[in-house]
């Protein structure tokens, strides 16, 4: 076969954690319905969403503590070039559930324990070697800035406290897949900047999916957002400098509307122009484009047609925005369509 003509075999990126098609039912009512998720390496992924849409429920199932009625969660290796996902389901591989950290809303911490001692059990329930289990505890308690708390009851905790020994007996046997459900919860806001500082220290070796009522918190932390509401993914995004990097906000006077819009999509490298209507472009308008460059091919049409080019500046990540937007069906995505056209997957679960 001439090498000319030869298909280039294309790497996919790694996966480390892949759900599809997941549904999960509650009687009549269904709390989750067709999710798709793919989570790779070093990722740290948020899940937003209304009270009750279904994040609770989706992490339970990612965790593999509910079978689900439908559906497949995979495990992977991490690893590009290292083929299919090695990993079994969590719901029914013990060997694929030791892989996972999972942090629940509420943890079940026993009052009348020691928080080491709650941390080191936590440890042999994971499966990590009887010689190693005080040491990890002792270095999972240090990791999230509880190791003052090894000596004290559980009992005698904040909730503050409380939380922090949790996560460390989420994290106690170095899993590949941390699962957080609103881990911020109860932390103060000194211990929400420590958290963050911890997250971004795991990721090195370890994917991410925590929930959070915080958008802040979110776009703060996260390298990407999935906001899920009535059981359905509603949109999927990246955040922060990955968003802003090729979106400038644009404000031009001095033509009409349509005229700057057409001359602005006319410009090589912007691939599109969305924003408010009105005279001109108004402030609220943001043109994609494919490299920061364009902004300077943006400025020299628009001053050679004699315009006055009022705003040129990068686009800030409005995530509430998006969220709301999506939350509210105005967003164009396909997961708002199929709840429109198809049938409503019900009432709002946990």
């Amino acid at each position: 076969m001439n090498p000319s003509t030869t298909p280039k075999v294309l790497k996919m990126p790694p996966t480390m954690l892949r759900a599809q098609g997941i549904v999960m039912r509650y009687g009549p009512r269904t709390a989750v319905s067709e999710v798709d998720l793919e989570v790779r390496p070093g990722e740290i992924l948020g899940l937003l969403g209304p009270n009750g849409a279904g994040k609770t429920t989706l992490l339970r199932r990612l965790a593999g503590l509910l079978p689900g009625h439908a559906g497949t969660v995979q495990i992977g290796a991490g690893q590009i070039g290292a083929g299919d996902l090695d990993g079994g389901d969590p719901a029914v591989d013990p060997g694929a559930r030791a892989r996972i950290g999972y942090l629940p809303e509420d943890p079940p911490l026993y009052p009348d324990d020691i928080a080491h001692q709650y941390v080191a059990y936590l440890a042999g329930l994971s499966g990590v070697p009887r010689g190693r289990r005080k040491a990890a505890a002792a270095e999972a308690l240090e990791r999230v800035g509880a190791e003052k708390l090894a000596g004290r009851l559980i009992g005698r905790l904040s909730k503050g406290q409380r939380q922090r020994v949790a996560l460390a007996g989420a994290i106690v046997h170095g899993p590949d897949v941390l699962l957080l459900d609103e881990p911020s919860e109860g932390l103060d806001p000194r211990q929400m900047v420590a958290l963050r500082t911890l997250l971004a220290d795991l990721k090195k070796k370890a994917s991410i999916v925590f929930s959070t009522h915080l958008l802040a918190e979110a776009q703060a932390v996260c390298d990407r957002v999935v906001v899920i509401d009535l059981g359905r993914i509603v949109l999927d995004r990246p955040t922060g400098a990955a968003v802003t990097a090729n979106r400038l906000r644009v404000e031009v006077t001095g033509a009409p509307a349509a005229d700057v819009r057409a001359a602005l999509l006319a410009v090589p490298g912007v691939s599109a122009v969305d924003g408010p209507g009105g005279g001109g472009v108004p402030p609220g308008t943001v043109c994609t484009v494919t490299s920061p460059a364009v902004a300077e091919a943006i400025a020299a049409d628009v001053c050679g047609r004699g315009w006055k080019l009022r705003q040129l500046a990068p686009a800030r990540d409005d995530l509430e925005a998006a969220f709301l937007a999506a939350v509210a069906g105005t967003l164009s995505v396909a997961a708002p369509a199929a709840i429109v056209g198809g049938t409503p997957p019900g009432p709002r679960a946990t």
